[in-house]
């Protein structure tokens, strides 16, 4: 009768499947935090460029009717049901049918991470 040596065990120790457990864990913790900061910075963008085009909107209306009507106003920009941003703006007489417009544009409130600061844009009409 010949013993045979036993072949050592196979698969994969406790500690091993444990180590695996919490390097996956990191991971997806990983993935998850990039997925939500992705998330911000999309809705971010997004109301950028409402704002964006709302103020060159609004420019060029103001413009237009530069040289027939002017007054001061403010307007709200919207997104869906809420206010994403207000606009300012401002009529002034800088010499003989020269006026100058200022239009500020100020985002509402939101989360310091997102939030974004007021923006001022000041254009010369000269009517003749």
């Amino acid at each position: 009768m010949s013993i045979r040596p036993t072949p050592p065990p196979a698969g994969f120790t406790l500690v091993e499947v444990l180590v695996a457990l919490v390097v996956f864990a990191v991971g997806v913790l990983g993935l998850t935090a990039e997925a939500a900061s992705l998330t911000r910075t999309l809705a971010r963008a997004r109301r950028t460029e409402e704002v964006t085009a709302a103020a060159a909107s609004r420019l060029e209306r103001l413009r237009a009717g530069a040289c027939t009507a002017r007054s001061d106003g403010r307007a709200p920009v919207v997104l869906g049901a809420a206010t994403i941003a207000d606009l300012v703006w401002q009529w002034s007489t800088t010499g003989d049918s020269i006026y100058a417009l200022r239009l500020v544009v100020t985002p509402a409130p939101v989360p310091a991470p997102q939030r974004l600061s007021a923006e001022t844009l000041v254009t010369v009409i000269a009517c003749r």
